[in-house]
């Protein structure tokens, strides 16, 4: 199970920066069956993209992921068919990031993942175009921290170079705190002081009017995220839609809060709104920092701003979730 918050049941312990050891040998992943899904911590066989990884050195691995031409989530985009959802290579990451941490650092099956930061930056856009076949993604990765208290893992960061189909794509980096899940359980109840709801216990009726989902680039409803939508060319507000908590893709096991997936999705969504309307749909630079936990029965209200254009003339957005009036999550992307 992943989770947007910082670890806080217990006292910061030293970080150790590690440099990755060089790998031992060249390695070519195989792409011919998905890893376990226990071990990338997803409920349905179609939600794992990952294949393999392999350590490659002390701290070092090489993973790859098999992407779909064909998804109810990641596939449902208007136009952009062509290339492959950087999301989907996101998630593909995250996976990696959780079976790597099972098998190479010891972290044990029954832990919770909790990703703190990310970034994705699409370097060579055109290595999203989609071929004849499902996507190769191979990641190149590497341990830069790690962080131990009472002996047991509790904080691994990593950096990715990312190559598609042979072709250099881009570089993902990504912090993650990892707690105990019967510790995990008991913080959320000791925070709440109530039993804890999951995404399928909760009512799935929006509070305001969807957005429409050809003005987020998506032929299906359940993949709009965003309700009560109002603004104008520069900024909006929104609301996170609870519709999403029927969503498999995005919910597939009964999270208790919202995940940074999602909000990395509303983000775009945001940004999309934003942009001019033939404005190109793909992310390619995506920051974001998921600070508290956003409970799922109470609202999370949505600010979105544009910003000035990145540095290669990219179209750049940040958009800020607030629940009970304190900042839980900040994303920032740029589309292109």
């Amino acid at each position: 199970m992943e989770a947007s918050l910082l670890d806080v049941d217990a006292a910061p312990g030293p970080t150790t920066p590690t440099a990755p050891a060089a790998p031992t040998a060249p390695v070519t992943p195989a792409y011919d069956r998905t890893v376990s899904r226990s071990l990338v911590h997803r409920w349905a066989l179609s939600e794992v993209f990952l294949t393999d990884a392999v350590a490659t050195g002390e701290g070092v691995f090489t993973a790859a992921a098999q992407l779909p031409l064909s998804h109810a989530y990641f596939r449902d985009h208007v136009p952009g068919r062509s290339f492959h959802d950087p999301l989907l290579v996101l998630e593909s990451c995250r996976q990696a990031v959780t079976y790597a941490s099972h098998l190479f650092e010891a972290v044990p099956r029954d832990t919770t993942f909790m990703v703190t930061s990310w970034t994705l930056d699409i370097t060579e856009p055109e290595a999203l175009r989609c071929g004849e076949r499902p996507g190769e993604l191979r990641m190149d990765a590497g341990v830069t921290a790690r962080t131990r208290r009472g002996g047991r893992l509790r904080r691994l960061a990593f950096a990715m170079d990312l190559t598609l189909d042979g072709r250099p794509l881009g570089r993902l980096t990504m912090d993650t705190n990892c707690t105990p899940t019967d510790q995990y359980h008991a913080l959320r109840r000791m925070q709440r002081g109530t039993a804890v709801p999951t995404a399928y216990t909760l009512s799935a009726e929006p509070d305001g009017a969807p957005v429409d989902p050809a003005r987020v680039r998506r032929l299906d409803p359940a993949n709009s995220v965003l309700d009560a939508v109002h603004g104008d060319a520069a900024a909006l507000t929104a609301r996170l839609s609870p519709r999403t908590y029927r969503n498999r893709s995005m919910y597939d096991h009964p999270y208790d809060h919202v995940p940074a997936m999602v909000f990395s999705e509303a983000a775009r969504q945001c940004a999309l709104l934003l942009g001019p309307e033939d404005a190109a749909a793909r992310v390619l630079r995506l920051y974001g920092s998921f600070l508290k936990f956003a409970e799922l029965d109470e609202e999370v209200h949505l600010a979105a701003v544009r910003e000035e254009a990145d540095g290669h003339g990219h179209e750049s957005f940040r958009m800020s979730a607030v629940q009970r009036d304190e900042t839980v999550a900040e994303v920032h992307v740029a589309l292109g």
